[in-house]
């Protein structure tokens, strides 16, 4: 029984790199690395970082602490709402124009007596005005105002009235949008 137990410890010592008799200077990870290196199982080398990275690195780290930063430095002041505001003003008109119907280039025509008469309608989204209204905890209603003018060529047959280019403004119709402001972007 004494050489069994003489056995296992002289065993344990050998197995264990005689880390408890102080023999061994290797700490426990140099000891597993050198163990890793023998058996061709090595854990690849960390890449090395390129200065270019480093640099895309601050640079989106930069970017993500300026946002930040403008989410806690407060709101929006009014004059950059209300530039914002004339900003989507101009843009909504501009769209008005693109698909009201009929349009210029679809225009609607219509027999009326002995001539046809070509009409379509017109936005002026040139003269787009808005305005400004303050709401409720830093939310706003903003207005936006611009014209419609109906517009009527004629001509003696249905291809004369459609090519026709004097054409002549018959009706407005004033137009008031109201969009509104969450705290972050205009809703419309």
């Amino acid at each position: 029984m004494k050489i069994i137990l003489a056995f296992i410890l002289t065993m344990g010592m050998t197995v264990s790199g005689c880390a408890w008799s102080g023999g061994s200077s290797e700490t426990p990870k140099t000891a597993q690395a050198a163990e890793q290196i023998e058996q061709g199982t090595a854990p690849e080398p960390a890449p090395t970082v390129t200065p270019e990275a480093k640099n895309a690195k601050k640079d989106a780290k930069a970017k993500k602490a300026e946002k930040a930063s403008q989410k806690h430095k407060g709101k929006k002041t009014e004059a950059q709402i209300a530039a914002e505001l004339d900003a989507v003003g101009h843009k909504l008109a501009a769209q008005a124009s693109r698909t009201i119907m009929p349009s210029k280039a679809s225009k609607e025509v219509r027999k009326v007596g002995n001539e046809f008469v070509a009409s379509y309608v017109d936005v002026d989204a040139n003269n787009v005005r808005t305005e400004l209204r303050p709401g409720t905890k830093g939310q706003y209603v903003g207005f936006v105002r611009y014209q419609e003018k109906v517009m009527e060529c004629r001509g003696a047959s249905k291809q004369a009235a459609l090519a026709s280019t004097n054409c002549r403004q018959v009706k407005s119709r004033n137009l008031n949008e109201l969009i509104h402001y969450d705290g972050t972007h205009w809703q419309y």
